[in-house]
């Protein structure tokens, strides 16, 4: 087994951090833990990656697989793009390349066949669609990959999403506060591991608050603006008093939301308030303009080309599961309900 940097800053005495400069020639080292860093790395037999060519960056690949295109579509290259841009400014910062490949349906043993072809020394793979088969396997990979926009603490695998949990919990505070007592969800009718945390974080919030959840409350849409319109007006059908807010679990699932209440004759916030997930630009000129999380997945990106990079260097070190925090992004799809009884 090669040494690893781990093993030779044990052995010269310095931190991993000090070996990494020292390896990757870098500054701010002296001559004498130089000297002392390259020894040990010498008698452990270490052997740096070999570069493509004289003063070449090393090659990683950042993985779009969308494996029915429910959620990783044409309407979401926003925040995709936004997570190319942070995973292209780390790796540019570290010395590294980046290519970009695309899969339009999730086969593993294609996707497996790729990363052993040469050229590239590891990949951040966007899991949003993803299962825990998918998961199994993809443990056949011959290196190293972290996973973003997803999420198992089962898999031996680097992760990095956001923290939808405690995202969601803000929404139902910030619906508690302004005196709505009946909150409904528009959860996606194709799951994710990202919406059953949201659904799970809703319903904990909800009970915090003591406030009740029926599950005619429930609504189960298609995640694409068009079909999640039709989908959201099928189930309002016939339904006279709908709650008086609505979590939805992404902001197009909101969109085909406020879509389709419009349509039933309800009013966006005056009869219900809607809040959306992912704080796509576009909800600034929503009418009315839509109150929804935002996380950075520019720096959710960062983390990640972070993550890949410590693992090329380490990669006996243990796997880690990172978790970026969101904010409440305030608009005019809520109304202020306190002092009134809201519908129960």
């Amino acid at each position: 087994m090669a040494a690893t940097i781990k093993q030779i800053g044990e052995l010269a005495g310095v931190s991993s951090a000090t070996v990494s400069l020292v390896l990757n020639k870098k500054k701010g080292v002296g001559p004498e833990t130089r000297d002392r860093v390259f020894q040990a790395a010498e008698s452990l037999g270490y052997r740096q990656r070999r570069q493509s060519g004289v003063g070449e960056a090393r090659t990683v690949r950042f993985l779009r697989i969308a494996k029915h295109g429910h959620i990783i579509n044409p309407s979401h290259r926003v925040f995709i793009a936004d997570y190319l841009d942070g995973i292209e400014g780390e790796a540019r910062r570290l010395g590294c390349a980046i290519e970009v490949a695309t899969y339009e349906h999730f086969e593993p043993s294609a996707i497996l066949e790729d990363l052993g072809r040469g050229g590239i020394e590891g990949a951040i793979v966007l899991g949003t669609e993803l299962d825990e088969e998918d998961f199994l396997a993809l443990r056949g990979s011959p290196l190293p990959l972290v996973f973003i926009d997803t999420f198992h603490r089962s898999f031996d695998f680097d992760f990095v999403d956001m923290d939808n949990y405690s995202s969601v919990f803000s929404v139902i505070e910030y619906l508690h506060g302004k005196g709505h007592r009946r909150i409904g969800l528009v959860k996606g009718s194709i799951e994710t591991r990202n919406f059953a945390e949201r659904e799970r974080g809703f319903l904990e919030g909800l009970e915090h608050f003591g406030l009740p959840f029926d599950r005619r409350d429930l609504f189960a849409i298609d995640s694409t603006y068009e079909q999640g319109r039709l989908d959201m007006a099928r189930q309002l059908q016939g339904l006279a008093d709908p709650p008086g807010a609505l979590f939805c679990v992404n902001d197009l699932v909101a969109y085909g939301c406020i879509s389709a209440l419009t349509e039933a004759g309800f009013g966006v916030p005056d009869d219900v308030s809607v809040v959306g997930f992912d704080d796509l630009p576009s909800n600034a000129f929503m009418n009315p303009p839509l109150t929804s999380i935002k996380v950075s997945k520019h720096r959710i990106g960062q983390c990640a080309m972070n993550l890949l990079a410590l693992r090329l260097e380490d990669p006996g070190r243990p796997s880690e599961k990172t978790t970026v925090g969101g904010e409440l992004v305030v608009r005019a799809s809520v109304a202020d309900r306190q002092g009134e009884e809201n519908r129960a």
